[in-house]
């Protein structure tokens, strides 16, 4: 029985190392499968990242591009209204001058004596002189109480 306990032993020995060797290999399978489920779950959690930063950027964009459509808005209406001050300060830059054309004519007219005053320009106001004149200005004096 010891070459069959030998044969036996021997067997079992060569049977427990290919088990060792099979544990080992499964072993190693394991951790490459665990490695691959941690990447994946990795990438997973990246690409979900990566999704989230994604739709920020978007809104942060269509926010951006909101703004300039406002700033575009409010940039026309200055130029606009800028436009009209300056047609206006033409207006009134014309009318200023056209004013002081026609007092130079009136004051030329006074000191050459001439009272040349057209239709438009109403005749210049006559001034009282004397007691009454003083009345019209200060009002009536006051009564002693």
């Amino acid at each position: 029985m010891t070459a069959v306990q030998n044969a036996s032993a021997s067997t079992l020995a060569s049977y427990e190392l290919e088990l060792t060797a099979r544990e080992a290999e499964l072993n190693r399978r394991e951790a490459a499968v665990r490695r691959r489920e941690e990447s994946r779950a990795e990438a997973d959690e990246r690409t979900a990242e990566l999704n989230r930063r994604e739709r920020d950027l978007e809104s942060m964009l269509e926010a951006v591009q909101a703004q300039r459509v406002r700033l575009d808005e409010v940039v026309a209406e200055y130029e606009a209204r800028r436009e009209a001050l300056k047609v206006r300060t033409s207006e009134v830059e014309a009318e200023r001058d056209r004013l002081r054309d026609e007092q130079a004519r009136l004051v030329t007219a006074s000191l050459l004596g001439r009272e040349e005053l057209t239709e438009d320009t109403p005749p210049p106001k006559q001034v009282e002189v004397g007691s009454d004149w003083w009345t019209k200005q200060l009002g009536a004096p006051l009564e002693a109480a």
